[in-house]
């Protein structure tokens, strides 16, 4: 049985709004990264493909200042969320680690924004950041999920984003194994970089389910009744 509590409407409130300013920002990034690959040819391509690709080059740009909204805003979120946990001491690192996960996340986009950090090295650290972000989505899930304190959907999606980006990298990295090209190297890339790619994109998705499911409620009414499939 679960200590009831409580909070003022407004400390529930607060991280509703952090949760769904994080999580709509970030679907507006998703939007911005997939048009630029779309149409404006990032990686950059010969002919007149990339003289048209020049016209929606603002595109990626534009994904690189809202995804700093996007990590600003998520912080709040972590720390919002230890409150629907028990204290444990697994959920303080992981929470500790996400936050300064996402301070660096977004001090990388302002200096890829402002040019002082090349792209090719931008994005390999921020790829390396997003690993602990992930792994707290997974520690905050586990903790959830054994203690009833989240309710079963939420934790189950929770452990799936969570180890879906880490295990796509896994998988694709295992290709780097076999020759450049081969149909061997192809057959762990591929679906390696497209669960890696469903993992990064559903980030986002990650505060919108606690801000419905979560936060919208105070923690005192996530009975256990309800965390049992």
């Amino acid at each position: 049985m679960l200590t009831e509590t409580r909070p003022p409407r407004q400390r529930i409130a607060s991280p509703v709004l952090w949760a769904l300013t994080s999580g709509i920002t970030g679907v507006v990034a998703n939007v911005l990264l997939v048009l630029s690959f779309l149409l404006g040819q990032p990686f950059g391509v010969n002919g007149p493909l990339a003289q048209a690709g020049q016209d929606f080059m603002w595109l990626g740009s534009a994904n690189d200042v809202v995804i700093i909204v996007q990590f600003v805003t998520f912080i709040p979120v972590a720390l919002a969320v230890r409150r629907w946990l028990p204290p444990a001491r697994s959920v303080r690192l992981a929470t500790a680690a996400a936050i300064v996960a996402m301070v660096v996340v977004a001090i990388l986009q302002l200096l890829l924004v402002a040019g002082i950090l090349e792209f090719d090295v931008q994005v390999v650290l921020v790829v390396a950041t997003f690993l602990v972000v992930y792994a707290w989505v997974i520690a905050v899930s586990s903790t959830g999920h054994r203690s009833g304190t989240l309710l079963r959907s939420v934790t189950r999606f929770g452990l799936l984003l969570g180890v879906s980006f880490p295990v796509g990298l896994v998988i694709a990295a295992a290709g780097l194994l076999f020759p450049g090209g081969s149909p061997a190297q192809l057959a762990f890339v591929i679906p390696g970089v497209a669960i890696a790619a469903i993992g990064w994109l559903g980030l986002p998705v990650w505060p919108l389910v606690l801000a419905r499911l979560v936060f919208s409620k105070t923690p005192s009414r996530l009975s256990n009744e309800e965390a049992v499939p």
